[in-house]
């Protein structure tokens, strides 16, 4: 038996075949312009990264002569520059996602597309202080640091003497023990530091009150 030709010169199975074929194509096609607008959005889209709270971060494009530029800041304000090519961003204290973007006009009065820049500002690292205790002389006491950031965290706090920063730091907790202390010590918080650079100037102290050592009279008779 012949196969079923529809009227065609191709048999129905070979038809098959290359309307799969053809779906195929589409398919890889679909795929391929995805693809392209994806890698295109990629290429077009820029992010910084920025403390909240940041002061003084300069932005610039390439300058032209007779071009001036008009800057939009969301999540900051612009604290110098005008219409140049370089300007200084002070952004706001919150976290969150914002954008800064520039549109130039030439000297011809021409106006160019808006360049766009994502900003993304991180919160701010934290820390606290606790082991504000009263001990006997022959004792010890533990200072407990609670930490919050982009790990890893740099601490920095001062003994009642000097400062001392511990580095590396990758959990939500620091303690130490001070060791038997000749007299009473305050602990204070100085700094606390994450892997952006961001930082947060500390506040807080624990105070550790080292009891006088009683002293005993001779034994009378």
């Amino acid at each position: 038996m012949r196969p079923f030709t529809f009227g065609l010169t191709y048999p129905l199975t070979q038809i098959l075949t290359h309307m799969k074929f053809a779906k195929r194509l589409l398919i890889l096609a679909v795929i391929m312009f995805g693809l392209n607008v994806f890698i295109t959005h990629a290429q077009s889209t820029a992010q910084d990264t920025v403390c909240a709270g940041e002061t003084g971060k300069t932005y610039y494009v390439t300058a032209s002569t007779g071009s001036t530029y008009s800057w939009t800041i969301n999540g900051g304000t612009q604290a110098s520059g005008g219409s140049t090519n370089s300007i200084t961003v002070d952004f706001n204290n919150s976290s969150g996602t914002d954008s800064i973007s520039v549109s130039e006009v030439d000297s011809n009065g021409c106006t160019a597309d808006p360049v766009y820049l994502a900003i993304v500002r991180m919160p701010n690292p934290t820390a606290s202080i606790s082991g504000t205790t009263t001990l006997c002389h022959s004792d010890s006491a533990t200072i407990s640091f609670t930490l919050s950031g982009t790990y890893p965290l740099s601490l920095t706090y001062n003994d009642g003497s000097s400062n001392i920063t511990v580095n590396n730091l990758s959990t939500t907790s620091y303690t130490f023990n001070t060791g038997i202390l000749p007299s009473t010590t305050n602990y204070s918080l100085i700094d606390i530091t994450d892997r952006l650079s961001c930082s947060t100037t500390g506040s807080g102290s624990a105070t550790v009150t080292v009891l006088t050592k009683p002293v005993t009279s001779a034994i009378y008779h």
